[in-house]
C-alpha cells in the first residue's frame, strides 16, 4: 500500500486497525498489502496525514539509524494513536505481550527481505 491508497481508503471512510511501515528493503511478498507502507528514502517528502489515529508499527530493515530516525519523526508529526518501533537497538511496543510479537514479525521481515 501506498500513503496515496490508504488516504483515498480514509477518504471513503476506511480505518484500518493498524498500519506496518517497512524501511528499507520491504520484502516482495507483503509490499502490496493493503496495511503496509514501504520507505526507502526520504520519508519527510511523504505525506504521512493518512496515518492520523491510526496504530503503526515500524519495523527497520534498513540499518540506517538516520533513515529510521527520520521515518519515525514524519510519522509522529502526522499524529498517530500509537507507534511501536522494532530495530536492531531493540523493541519498543505498547505492551510485552505487543513487543514480544513485533520482535518475531521483525526478525521473520529480516530473514525475508
Amino acid at each position: 500500500m501506498s500513503l496515496e491508497t490508504l488516504a483515498k481508503l480514509r477518504v471513503q471512510g476506511g480505518t484500518p486497525a493498524a498500519i506496518w511501515v517497512v524501511v528499507g528493503n520491504c520484502p516482495e511478498s507483503i509490499r502490496d498489502l493493503p496495511d503496509t507502507i514501504a520507505v526507502k528514502e526520504k520519508p519527510s517528502a511523504m505525506d504521512w496525514r493518512p496515518v492520523v489515529g491510526l496504530h503503526v508499527d515500524v519495523f527497520d530493515l534498513s540499518d540506517d539509524d538516520w533513515l529510521l530516525a527520520q521515518t519515525m519523526d514524519a510519522i509522529e508529526a502526522a499524529g498517530p494513536k500509537a507507534m511501536g518501533v522494532a530495530c536492531n537497538v531493540g523493541v519498543l511496543g505498547l505492551s510485552e505481550k505487543h513487543e514480544r510479537a513485533m520482535s518475531r514479525i521483525w526478525r521473520h521481515l529480516a530473514n525475508h527481505s
